[in-house]
């Protein structure tokens, strides 16, 4: 138990240093906000922010297995995290200088993280989510979609027993709600509008060859099974809609102030380099970027 214990204690002061999410200083807030006690340690408590934080640092195949699901095994390592720090702080190492290094590592860490996060926050108003959008918009050409909707059935013949149920009169909708075995058969076999390249070659090129308001004659076979396809409109598409799009261009505005920020806090600082035997080294000849 008492290996496993001090496992715990590794794994989760690392990953609580080197993990971006756990220092998302919005989401620390919120957690914050919302704690309530989830176990009592020799008078010390244990907060649901504590646990959650060791949820969020577990590997992912453990997060998806879901936090009620590893819950209990998850508490008793908080707590026995807790006594760890309990008796160490008895034995008077919170002043030990391995101790006061590393919390130094930690703090320097997280400050560097928090500090950016929160200047990226202050520039990254919507006004200017909207002109980094106005922008990509622009350079974006337009493309050719289609509106379809397909019946998807495992054998020819099924397929053409569909077209003729279509041509006696049903409604495609209905028929592909009954017969189609594509997820998008309880929605009528609604695919909404896609290019060339979103579908598999034959299925395009019959959708692509189709006027709106008309069924494919013959049915289409692909790797997936035999297609009943029925074009509803084509357009020529122009840029996605900013709330569709708005989370990749947060991500690629924030990369852009990060290092506009970084740019800056080079020009003003006077840096020093030194090679591991303590020979100077010249400036690198291009600053490094945020990775992405």
């Amino acid at each position: 138990m008492l290996i496993r214990a001090l496992v715990a204690v590794v794994l989760f002061s690392t990953m609580i240093v080197l993990s971006p999410r756990g220092v998302d200083a919005q989401s620390v807030r919120d957690r914050l906000a919302k704690d309530v006690v989830v176990a009592i340690v020799d008078g010390e408590q244990i907060l649901s922010s504590d646990l959650l934080q060791a949820f969020q640092n577990l590997p992912r195949q453990h997060q998806q297995r879901g936090l009620r699901a590893v819950y209990g095994q998850l508490l008793e390592q908080v707590i026995e995290n807790k006594l760890l720090t309990i008796h160490g702080r008895l034995n008077n190492l919170a002043g030990d200088p391995e101790v006061k290094a590393l919390v130094k590592e930690a703090e320097d860490t997280i400050i560097a993280r928090i500090y950016m996060t929160r200047l990226i926050s202050q520039s990254m108003t919507e006004e200017s989510l909207r002109a980094r959008y106005d922008e990509l918009a622009k350079n974006t050409p337009s493309q050719e979609e289609v509106h379809a909707r397909h019946i998807l059935v495992n054998t020819e013949a099924e397929a053409k027993e569909v077209i003729k149920m279509i041509k006696g009169g049903q409604p495609f909708e209905e028929v592909a709600k009954t017969h189609s075995k594509d997820p998008a058969g309880p929605q009528g076999g609604d695919l909404g509008y896609f290019i060339r390249g979103d579908m598999v070659k034959p299925f395009s090129d019959a959708a692509f060859s189709m006027k709106p308001g008309t069924m494919t004659d013959v049915p289409v076979k692909t790797e997936f099974g035999w297609h009943v396809i029925k074009v509803e409109d084509r357009r020529n598409s122009s840029a996605p809609p900013f709330e569709r799009v708005r989370p990749q261009i947060a991500r690629d505005l924030g990369r852009r102030i990060a290092a506009d920020i970084l740019d800056q806090a080079r020009g003003a600082a006077k840096i020093q380099r030194f090679t591991l035997d303590g020979a100077p080294l010249p400036p690198p000849t291009q600053a490094p970027t945020p990775a992405k």
